[in-house]
């Protein structure tokens, strides 16, 4: 190899790395600034890189809020403590991922085939549901298109909002946050 070919190399090599290192960075200092659920790109790809939601995480948050926007759209049901099965009924959604939350999720990953079925909203999950988004529409509407009805997320600046029970307003769909 020539000493012109070693040189280009070794520059080509180095700009390889260093913009290697600044796409690193980016998302990085773009998680700090807004953890919620992210709608930055295509909706068919807004739900892929997305965080476990269960009883131990995020388990009070407007993110919970939006996955249980999912449940009731797709007719999802929940097993109570006597073995009992009901729907999952809009007015669950409260951003509150306690029992019922889970048991309509075990349901909801049996009833898509997801192979991880404990009741903990993983990657699988985030992608199936995504995979039954449309849009956006006029006014950042995004229609999720269930088994039991469609609903509509707002996606406004890379920000999806949901609805809560009894609050009336859109509510950006954080992480740590409930209402």
């Amino acid at each position: 190899m020539s000493k012109r070919n070693r040189v280009v190399a070794m520059v080509s090599a180095a700009l390889l790395v260093a913009g290697g290192g600044v796409t690193a960075l980016a998302p990085a200092a773009n998680a700090a600034a807004y953890h919620g659920v992210d709608g930055n790109s295509y909706v068919n790809d807004d739900w892929q890189d997305e965080e476990n939601l269960s009883v131990d995480d995020y388990a009070q948050s407007n993110a919970t809020a939006l996955w249980e926007t999912v449940l009731w759209a797709d007719g999802a049901m929940y097993e109570d403590e006597d073995g009992d099965w009901h729907a999952f009924k809009r007015n669950k959604i409260d951003g509150s991922f306690g029992p019922e939350t889970e048991s309509a999720t075990q349901w909801w990953q049996n009833h898509y085939g997801i192979p991880e079925n404990e009741g903990v909203v993983t990657d699988d999950c985030w992608q199936s549901a995504q995979s039954r988004l449309n849009g956006p529409y006029a006014g950042g509407a995004v229609q999720y298109v269930g088994s039991a009805r469609a609903v509509t997320f707002k996606r406004v600046n890379g920000k999806y909002r949901v609805k809560l029970k009894g609050t009336g307003s859109w509510k950006i769909a954080y992480y740590e946050q409930v209402g």
